[in-house]
């Protein structure tokens, strides 16, 4: 009886213990899943002609920085910015110094350029709205390019098949400033009358007082 009343009182804590394991199993899953890239990139092949007919710009050239987001990484899709040195255009318009914007991860299918070493970007205007769900809109001056879009160290065979290549858009100089006109120094306007004018009241003053002592000297005679 002794035995079984302590297997019966064991009973609902080893329960209890296995229900606190399989707990703990299930958040360390969520963990690995919750660290683990939200999506993962798959490519699939194409041609340098249809990466081109796809893109809104195709140029070669070397990408001299590369900016990671700031604070938290809330996403491996986050926006990363790229430099790029443009060096030729073979699709659309780029500047000598472009811009172009792509997730910071290759996990989000990300661009994996780095070295010294020329590539190639094929880039478009919008971003791919699948990748780009949180980001603000691309500015004016702005590409995205993505890993699956072609972009790629740039080889002779490459080369060859972008076609014919032409120099990129130089880059806007500054308005220069409009000059300045100089304002006129305050003068004193010229009287129109002449030095004539300046004369006449103190002479008229001087007859006026000759007239009066004249009036005096009569009445002190009579």
């Amino acid at each position: 009886m002794l035995a079984l009343g302590l297997r019966r009182e064991h009973h609902p804590r080893m329960r209890r213990a296995g229900i606190l394991l399989l707990l703990s199993a299930l958040l360390g899953a969520l963990v690995v899943l919750g660290a683990s890239p939200a999506q993962a990139c798959s490519c699939v092949g194409g041609t340098t002609a249809e990466f081109t007919e796809r893109a809104d710009v195709v140029f070669t050239g070397r990408l001299i920085s590369r900016t990671e987001p700031g604070g938290l990484v809330r996403s491996s899709a986050d926006p990363a910015r790229h430099v790029f040195a443009v060096d030729a255009v073979a699709k659309g318009s780029a500047s000598e110094r472009q811009e172009v914007l792509s997730p910071v991860s290759g996990a989000s299918c990300g661009l994996e350029l780095a070295g010294d070493g020329p590539v190639v970007v094929f880039a478009t205007h919008t971003a791919d709205p699948h990748i780009s769900a949180t980001w603000p809109p691309l500015e004016d001056d702005q590409y995205f390019a993505y890993l699956c879009g072609g972009s790629a160290p740039l080889i002779p065979q490459l080369e060859a098949e972008l076609g014919d290549l032409r120099p990129p858009d130089p880059v806007a100089a500054p308005m220069p400033a409009a000059p300045v006109e100089p304002r006129a120094a305050a003068t004193t306007a010229p009287d129109r009358d002449g030095p004539a004018a300046t004369l006449l009241v103190p002479g008229a003053g001087a007859v006026l007082l000759a007239g009066g002592a004249l009036l005096l000297r009569r009445r002190r005679a009579r």
